[in-house]
């Protein structure tokens, strides 16, 4: 089982159970059993404690034979997405992002790997956004939460319903604010991009390790300069980090050489951390559950004058520090002193050379 993001070994069961265990999944799931050379996608609910649980499942043909993933999105009924308030932004990021998503049209993305918690961050600006008077549409592979007075559309790639397809379908909706699940290719883009241009509100996800690269990104895909430059409003970018168990927590004082990789001339007897000692309510391992990390552009004048003369990733960041702009290891670095996380978490999850420094 994946637990605050690490595999973790719970039972082993014997090989002879294998088959027809997948045989179970695949059969709840609706799937074609007697298929076992592609992957197949499905889901079911199980009575689970007295609840009615959801999973999606996902399997997969190798050299061993099917490998199936479940994944577990709880109580259908108890599915809700969090607020801005809640996600766990910092209060400078989660008012940039506030007065992103209150302007009438352009484009947000939020980028980052698999699993950093993209679609969730989505949602909680959608929550922020949503009243009886906005036509709020999204499109998504698969959808996953339930959203109250939102319409939602899912992608069949079986039956050619790709976002592109959607996309187009949906603009003549008259929507307000449209949700984009991710961006993969071309047209998606340049469809996303015209949308914003034509007064509507996209919100979207893109692949890329920082939110600098979004706009790389965005030219590589075809997505032309003087689109992209009107267009986007800001870039979130994000990964999420282990959080200290509030059972075991404990303080400790770090040594300099703890600390130099991330602060210039550190004094360590200013400074107190965190860890979690390990406890039966967090296996031993010192962590419960995750939060996120986060880093927020807000594109700037000058830096739309960059972007239309194809200016260099590193001319970007310097214009970007000149608006304020921190990148994600200073956020993940103020969640550690505020006893979040830990610096080892902090260490895996942001790249060393973007470290802040005082």
């Amino acid at each position: 089982m994946r637990i605050g993001g690490r595999l973790t070994q719970i039972i082993s069961l014997p090989r002879l159970v294998y088959n027809a265990m997948v045989v179970r999944i695949k059969v709840l799931s609706d799937l074609d059993i007697s298929q076992s050379r592609i992957p197949q996608d499905g889901a079911f609910e199980i009575q689970f404690g007295g609840k009615r649980l959801a999973l999606r499942v996902s399997t997969m043909p190798s050299i061993c034979g099917q490998k199936a993933v479940l994944r577990l999105l709880g109580a259908p009924e108890q599915q809700s997405s969090p607020t801005l308030s809640t996600v766990g932004f910092s209060n400078t990021i989660r008012h940039a992002v506030k007065r992103g998503i209150a302007r009438p049209n352009g484009i947000i993305f939020c980028c980052g790997p698999t699993g950093s918690g993209k679609t969730t961050t989505l949602y909680s600006c959608l929550a922020e956004i949503n009243e009886p008077d906005i036509n709020i549409t999204t499109l998504e592979d698969p959808v996953e939460i339930r959203l109250p007075s939102i319409t939602q559309h899912q992608v069949n790639h079986g039956i050619g319903l790709t976002f592109e397809r959607l996309l187009r379908g949906v603009l003549r909706q008259d929507p307000d604010v449209v949700l984009v699940g991710e961006i993969r290719d071309g047209e998606t883009a340049t469809i996303a991009t015209e949308a914003a241009l034509t007064g509507h509100l996209v919100l979207s996800s893109l692949h890329t390790n920082d939110s600098i690269q979004a706009i790389t990104r965005l030219l590589e895909l075809g997505v032309a300069a003087h689109m992209v430059v009107p267009t986007v409003i800001g870039i979130l970018s994000q990964r999420l980090v282990r959080r200290i168990c509030s059972a075991c927590k404990e303080t400790y004082s770090p040594s300099r050489a703890d600390l130099e990789p991330y602060f210039k001339d550190p004094d360590p007897t200013d400074i107190l951390l965190y860890r979690g000692k390990g406890c039966p309510r967090c296996f031993g391992s010192g962590f419960v559950g995750r939060c996120g990390v986060h880093e927020y552009l807000e594109v700037s004048e000058e830096m739309r004058d960059l972007i239309i003369t194809r200016a260099s990733p590193a001319k970007l960041v310097q214009e970007a520090q000149r608006s304020g702009y921190s990148p994600m290891r200073y956020d993940a670095l103020k969640k550690a002193l505020a006893g979040w996380t830990t610096l080892e978490e902090v260490e895996k999850s942001t790249l060393p050379e973007m470290a802040y420094r005082h």
